[in-house]
């Protein structure tokens, strides 16, 4: 039993470590793109991109194209704010990390809690037989 939850708790690290690793390099990266102006002709581009026809079906070729309009004015209002976003959003990647470990030590905490509950209940001599 006590294997069982070391076993459980190094699934959970992995994918846990996995999960930061991702929101890191995802974060990095916008922050790279932002503070770079990728983001600024990537809106402009969007916003010119022609509605397809086969859109119509579903959502109205008009609110697709306010969407549009509304992208691109906020793209030319947000433009001069976008090095200070990216710079803004560098720091969030030592945040992903510090939450990281926060969360590793509480799961490891509450391994360590099942591992000495487990051995309580199956007492010095092993499993206890039932009666």
């Amino acid at each position: 039993m006590k294997a069982v939850v070391w076993i459980v708790f190094a699934v959970f690290a992995v994918l846990w470590t996995g999960g930061a690793v991702v929101a890191s390099e995802l974060t990095r990266w916008t922050a790279q793109a932002v503070a770079s102006g990728e983001t600024v002709e990537l809106g402009r581009a969007a916003a010119q991109w022609p509605v397809p026809d086969w859109m119509a079906w579903w959502v109205d070729p008009a609110l697709v194209q306010a969407a549009q309009r509304a992208l691109l004015w906020m793209v030319d209002t947000t433009s001069g704010l976008l090095p200070w976003a990216g710079a803004a959003l560098g720091w969030l990647v030592p945040v992903i990390w510090v939450t990281w470990a926060l969360g590793l030590l509480a799961v490891l905490l509450l391994a360590v809690g099942v591992h000495v509950l487990v051995k309580r209940v199956a007492g010095p001599g092993g499993p206890r037989p039932a009666r």
